[in-house]
């Protein structure tokens, strides 16, 4: 035993309960986050305030809310009302919410629900611990919800967000741009909430209450939305840029993602009706825009680009060494598909999803074994072009869960033999020279049946 440990050994309770192990870990007039509960968080935290000088931590630290006497910019975003949402929200969705203020409900994190999420804070403290710094250039080659590009851009962090789904890639752009909207036709909106539902619906068409079936009456129109290239028509639409008092496309998205939103609530539930769900969904929309607005002038900050596209990652048109870092999450292997959730979404924008379902990793093939033979050859090449397009000595940040009666079944193997997906991606990325540097584990609290923790894998390239 070392003299440091037999050092620790005796020292009396009454001297270490005094000393307390947070001015062990942070210097002080550092105040951590309030809602910080799990072993994870603690240590992105202490990386934080190890990595970061008090101006980055008062700009973009995740995990404090004041440095001195100064409030962190991550603080104003959280404070206050988290999200307004609709009267008659369960407690539980309400309590979501409020525990959750400074993990997901601020800026345009909380628009639209999206299985597999990351929490934006999470993210935050990714970006500072892999060094990135306002001006370089993160890439998240499987973006979904667009968490990734959404939080650098807030962080003055140039991005670059890919997604083989149209829908991913229209959410994650309206997400993005809501960052910046006018308010002057959002206020119209609220003004003429069902004459929009009744264009949207008329549009886009209409879900059938509590069942994933719906009515075919989408126009294919629609498929050209947020493309640079495309203009956005459908019958109706003078009525529609009248009751809002413009064309810009922007605006138009905006209002049709949360038209989507409450869509898939209605499938979801016949509480409520369609108009019900779509009117809340948008005045929590409006009121998420007109908060980080409000934060983002005092704050007299500048978003960074973002650049978001419909692309492959199995085949990035990417130049090589041209990024700074890489963040993403792999899907659970094939624990949730993707493709059947968004049914409704992918046919409004015009996909084929049957063709779509050919490029979505995890989802190829038919039995069990062919679909976990598919991905493993997929994450492989997609972690080789990471390597490519990654600068020597940068780190590349991958967040997987392990669904152990998966891959029992798919292995053929018993469960306790079963090598956890976080393992399978180090050996995966080693060839490529992606050597990992820290394992992080977290816990899973809304799918815990099928999967007990998530891994933070953060490898560097050498």
């Amino acid at each position: 035993m070392n003299s440091d440990k037999v050092q620790a050994v005796n020292q009396s309770p009454a001297d270490v309960l005094s000393d307390g192990m947070f001015r062990r870990l942070f210097k002080e007039g550092l105040v951590l986050s309030p809602q910080l509960n799990e072993v994870y968080e603690l240590a992105l935290a202490y990386y934080e305030s190890k990595i970061l000088n008090e101006d980055e931590l008062v700009d973009n630290g995740a995990y404090f809310i004041k440095v001195g006497d100064r409030l962190t910019r991550h603080y104003l975003m959280c404070t206050g009302e988290p999200l307004r949402l609709p009267k008659y929200s369960s407690s539980r969705l309400k309590s979501f919410f409020e525990k959750n203020q400074f993990r997901t409900g601020y800026a345009t994190h909380g628009l639209f629900p999206y299985r597999g999420k990351f929490h934006p804070q999470m993210i935050k403290a990714l970006i500072n611990i892999m060094g990135l710094k306002p001006g370089d250039t993160i890439l998240d080659p499987m973006m979904g919800s667009g968490t990734v590009p959404i939080e650098a851009s807030l962080m003055g962090v140039k991005s670059i967000g890919v997604d083989a789904s149209p829908f991913c890639r229209f959410m994650t752009q309206a997400k993005y741009n809501a960052l910046m909207l006018h308010q002057k036709p959002l206020d119209l909106a609220l003004k003429n909430t069902r004459e929009i539902f009744e264009f949207y619906s008329r549009a886009a068409g209409s879900p059938v209450a509590g069942s994933k079936s719906r009515n075919n009456s989408w126009k294919k129109d629609f498929s050209g939305i947020n493309e640079p290239t495309a203009s956005f028509k459908s019958d109706g639409m003078d009525c529609l840029v009248e009751l809002i008092g413009t064309n810009v496309p922007d605006v138009i998205d905006f209002l049709l993602l949360a038209y989507l939103d409450s869509a898939g609530y209605a499938e979801r539930s016949k509480r409520r009706t369609s108009f019900d769900q779509f009117q809340a969904i948008l005045e929590r929309y409006i009121f998420v825009v007109k908060k980080i607005q409000y934060v983002l002038k005092d704050s007299e900050s500048i978003l960074a680009k973002a650049d978001i596209m419909q692309a492959d990652a199995r085949s990035l048109g990417i130049e090589n060494s041209s990024i700074d870092g890489i963040l993403f999450s792999p899907p659970y292997s094939f624990a949730i598909d993707y493709l059947a959730n968004d049914s409704f979404h992918l046919n409004v924008m015009g996909a084929n999803i049957d063709a779509l379902k050919e490029t979505m990793v995890g989802l190829r093939g038919k039995s069990i074994q062919e679909k976990y033979v598919l991905y493993i050859e997929d994450m492989e090449k997609i972690l080789a072009e990471c390597a490519r397009v990654l600068k020597p000595e940068k780190f590349c940040t991958m967040i997987i869960g392990t669904n152990d009666n998966q891959l029992s079944k798919a292995l053929d193997v018993p469960k306790e033999e079963v090598t956890g997906l976080h393992k399978i991606m180090i050996d995966l990325a080693r060839p490529h020279h992606l050597v990992p540097v820290r394992v992080l584990t977290r816990q899973i609290s809304g799918i815990a049946n099928t999967m007990r923790n998530e891994y933070i894998i953060i490898l560097q390239k050498g």
